[in-house]
């Protein structure tokens, strides 16, 4: 019986968070868009992929409860320890960007990421983000 209820907690999750999938952008169309909506002619861009909807909530889960996030986090700082200051993200399921860009923010101190400009590519808005960007001093654009 402890069993059945701890795969139902387990469970109910996932599948909640599977069913946030938005469109798949090519990589030109990635690029195209951030050239133009993105602040900065000059960008480091990151494309993280969608392994469908189960595999995205197994990473979303993994994301939140242990911080593992498949390496963005070093990604994102070495993107950011290098010229431009400018990083544009893109993931098809935007639960899965707004938690690997909210875990990623949560490993900086309060206004550690001045000058810092990040591009949200597939998000309308996240209050989350904005509370989180504003905390670390990032610049934050969303182009849904």
């Amino acid at each position: 019986m402890k069993s059945i209820k701890l795969l139902l907690v387990a469970l109910v999750p996932l599948v909640f968070q599977a069913c946030a999938a938005s469109k798949n952008l090519t990589h030109n169309d990635v690029v195209r868009t951030a050239l133009i909506k993105c602040p900065g002619p000059e960008m480091n861009i990151s494309m993280v992929p969608s392994r469908g909807p189960l595999a995205d909530a197994m990473a979303i889960s993994a994301i939140k409860t242990a911080g593992n996030d498949g390496g963005f986090s070093k990604e994102f700082a070495t993107f950011i320890k290098s010229d431009p200051k400018n990083v544009s993200v893109y993931c098809p399921n935007s639960q899965k960007l707004e938690a690997l860009i909210l875990h990623t923010f949560s490993l900086y101190k309060n206004n550690e990421l001045k000058g810092i400009s990040v591009c949200v590519i597939g998000i309308a808005n996240s209050q989350k983000l904005t509370t989180e960007a504003a905390r670390t001093g990032v610049v934050l654009t969303f182009v849904p």
